[in-house]
C-alpha cells in the first residue's frame, strides 16, 4: 500500500502538474545508454496500468510512470457517456508520487547496485486509487505528467454487485516477452475483450528489477491493462539475487511496489504487503493471492486460513506461482504442499491457478464419501473437491515429467489434461452457481475445457466442456523440444 512508500503527495489540484527539473545526477545524461523509445521515460505518462487496492465494486487503482522531472501529478475521472464531450464533467485528483533510483536499491542499511540498470536515469512512479464509484459502471480516466502532458482517455468498468464475471488467466510470460508473448496476451484480449480483469500467475519477466524487461512487458500489453485491471502474482523471477548475506540473496523487485498499487492484509508482515492479498470481486468471487517465493510461507498460510474462514463468496480461487503438484522433473516441493493443501481442502477452495513449470497441466481432487471412496460419476457429472491448473503463456517451455502426476496419487489428485511446447491463455466465466473454464492456444484453438457447477449446499460437480479442437500436445519425433533463451 502507498502508506509503506516514501510518497510526495500532490497538493495543488488546479494544475495538471508542478514539474521542476530534479535530475539526481547532473552528468547522468552522458552515461545514459541508448534506449528504445518505449523504454525511455519522459514527462509524458507511460506504463499505465489499472489494479485493485480496495473494493472493486466502488474503486480501481491506476499507476503510471514519468521521468524524474515530474515530482507531482494528477489524474481525472468521469462517468463515461455517449456524449462526444463526456470529459467536461471530469473530476481532478492528486496522485501519490514516488521517486525511484533504477541503479541502486537500499536494504538493511546498505545500498546495492543494480548493475543491469547502469546508466538509467531516475524516474517517478505515480498512482491513485479512484474510490467512491458506482458498481458495474463505466468510467473514463486519464493521467497527467508534466505541464499539459496527458495520457489518452481510458475506460474501466467497476465490478458488479451481482451477475456474470469474465476474466483471463495466464501463466509465466518471462522470456521473449515482446517478441513472442505479445501475440498470446493480445489473442487473449481478442477472445475475451470484455474480461473484467487478468490474473498473471507469476514470472511476468525474467529478471525482476531489470527495467528493459518491464519496458517490453508494458509494450507487449499496450493499452490492455489501461482498461482491464491486472491481478499480478509475484514469482521467483520477480525476486533478485544479490548473494551478499542470506537476508539479501532474494529481494523483491525494486519495481514491483512502485508499479503495482495493490491491496494488503493488515495482519501480514511488511515484507508480504502487496504480494499477498485478497481481491473480493463482488459477492460471488474471492481471489486470494500468495507469494510462494517468500520464505515466510507460514505467515501466509495463517493469513489464508483466516481469510478463507471469513469468506462468504460463492466461489473461492487461490492463485500463486509455484504449483502444489509440479509437472517438471526435480521441481516438486513437499513442504509447500504439506502446508497449503490441507488449508485448501479444509475450506474447499474451488480452483487453484498456478504457473512456474512451463507446461500445461490440469487435475482434480474428487469429493469422496468416506463410505464410498471411489470417484462418483453420474450422468457424465463428477463430484469434485478442487481443481488445479498450471499454465504457461511465454515461449520458454519445459518437458513434462515422465511419471506425469502418478506420484501424487496419495493426495487423491488425477491428471486430466496436459500439454507441452505451447503458449496458452485461459478464459473463466462465473455466473451464479456455474463456472466455465477454457484453455486456448495463442492461435485461438481450444485445448482444454470443463464446466463446474455448485449448488446452495456447496456441492460441486464437473462435466466436460466443448471438445478440444487440438490434438494432445506432447513432444515426440514430429514435435521436438526446443529451448528458448532471450538474446543477450
Amino acid at each position: 500500500m502507498m502508506g509503506q512508500r516514501k510518497l510526495v503527495a500532490a497538493s495543488v489540484l488546479a494544475l495538471v502538474s508542478l514539474a521542476t527539473p530534479a535530475l539526481a545526477h547532473p552528468n547522468h545524461a552522458a552515461a545514459t545508454p541508448t534506449l528504445a523509445p518505449w523504454q525511455q521515460a519522459s514527462a509524458w505518462p507511460d506504463r499505465i496500468i489499472t489494479t485493485f487496492e480496495t473494493d472493486p465494486t466502488t474503486s480501481f487503482a491506476v499507476t503510471w510512470r514519468t521521468d524524474a522531472s515530474v515530482t507531482q501529478a494528477v489524474a481525472e475521472i468521469v462517468r463515461a457517456t455517449p456524449d462526444a464531450r463526456f470529459d467536461l464533467g471530469a473530476t481532478r485528483k492528486a496522485a501519490d508520487s514516488e521517486p525511484l533510483d533504477l541503479e541502486t536499491i537500499k536494504t538493511a542499511g546498505q545500498e546495492l547496485k543494480m548493475t543491469w540498470n547502469a546508466g538509467l536515469a531516475p524516474v517517478t512512479y505515480h498512482s491513485i486509487n479512484f474510490d467512491g464509484l458506482e458498481p458495474d459502471t463505466l468510467y473514463a480516466y486519464r493521467v497527467g505528467g508534466g505541464d499539459g502532458k496527458w495520457s489518452e482517455w481510458f475506460q474501466v468498468r467497476t465490478a458488479p454487485k451481482s451477475g456474470p464475471i469474465k476474466f483471463l488467466y495466464v501463466g509465466d510470460a518471462q522470456n521473449g516477452v515482446l517478441s513472442h508473448w505479445s501475440r498470446l496476451i493480445r489473442a487473449g484480449y481478442q477472445k475475451m475483450p470484455d474480461a473484467r480483469f487478468i490474473i498473471h500467475a507469476g514470472d511476468l519477466v525474467n529478471r525482476g528489477s531489470r527495467d528493459i524487461e518491464w519496458a517490453e512487458w508494458f509494450k507487449a500489453v499496450g493499452f490492455i491493462h489501461g482498461m482491464i485491471p491486472a491481478i499480478p502474482v509475484s514469482g521467483n523471477h520477480e525476486y533478485d539475487s544479490f548473494g551478499i548475506i542470506p537476508a539479501q540473496r532474494r529481494l523483491l523487485s525494486a519495481l514491483w511496489r512502485p508499479q503495482f498499487r495493490l491491496s494488503s492484509g493488515e495482519s501480514l508482515p511488511a515484507t508480504l504487503r502487496e504480494t499477498v492479498y485478497k481481491v473480493a470481486y463482488g459477492p460471488d468471487l474471492d481471489i486470494f493471492v500468495l507469494d510462494t517465493t517468500s520464505e515466510d510461507l507460514a505467515a501466509q498460510a495463517s493469513w489464508l486460513d483466516q481469510a478463507l474462514a471469513q469468506s462468504k463468496a460463492k466461489w473461492r480461487i487461490v492463485t500463486m506461482h509455484h504449483p502444489i503438484f509440479s509437472s517438471g522433473e526435480g521441481r516438486d516441493n513437499l513442504s509447500r504442499r504439506n502446508l497449503l493443501l490441507p488449508i485448501f481442502a479444509k475450506h474447499k477452495v474451488d480452483l487453484i491457478l498456478q504457473g512456474h513449470d512451463h507446461t500445461y497441466a490440469r487435475g482434480t481432487i474428487a469429493e469422496t464419501d468416506p463410505q464410498r471412496p471411489e470417484r462418483s460419476v453420474v450422468g457424465g457429472a463428477e463430484d469434485v473437491a478442487m481443481m488445479f491448473v498450471n499454465s504457461v503463456s511465454g515461449p520458454k517451455q519445459y518437458k513434462f515429467k515422465s511419471s506425469r502426476w502418478d506420484e501424487y496419487a496419495p493426495s487423491g489428485v488425477r491428471l486430466d489434461r496436459f500439454g507441452e511446447g505451447t503458449q496458452f491463455f485461459q478464459t473463466i466465466e462465473i455466473n451464479g452457481g456455474a463456472l466455465q473454464y477454457r484453455a486456448y492456444a495463442a492461435t485461438g484453438e481450444l485445448y482444454d475445457s470443463f464446466d463446474m457447477s455448485k449448488d446452495a449446499a456447496g456441492k460441486k460437480q464437473v462435466t466436460k466442456g466443448p471438445a478440444a479442437t487440438m490434438e494432445q500436445r506432447t513432444y515426440g519425433p514430429n514435435f521436438p523440444y526446443r529451448d528458448f533463451k532471450d538474446p543477450q
